[in-house]
């Protein structure tokens, strides 16, 4: 007679039926990384995401330091300004004061 062994198939003749494997029993796996635990994940504020951001962020972001390069000449330069005019004014206060004298 035939020897044939039968693991995944299930013959439908009686005389086949007797080389039909038993299942073979799996060893329990138990995964490494499901049995640490997890470190506690960062709460977000969920209110941070809900504005979309501007469409422009991004060149804002790159030209930042020449805009903030910008704003330090434009105060020096008001400054220089400012010191020009009480300048000025000192000037003109210095000639009234000696045109009465």
């Amino acid at each position: 007679m035939l020897n044939m062994k039968f693991r995944n198939y299930l013959p439908h003749d009686k005389q086949l039926q007797e080389g039909k494997l038993a299942p073979a029993v799996l060893p329990k796996f138990e995964d490494p990384v499901a049995a640490v635990p997890s470190a506690p994940e960062k709460i977000e504020d969920p209110f941070v995401n809900i504005a979309p951001k501007k469409p422009n962020w991004d060149l804002r972001r790159d030209v930042q330091k020449k805009l903030d390069k910008l704003e330090r000449r434009t105060q020096k330069a008001i400054y220089q300004l400012m010191q020009e005019q009480e300048k000025e004014k000192e000037a003109l206060e210095a000639e009234n004061g000696e045109a009465e004298d």
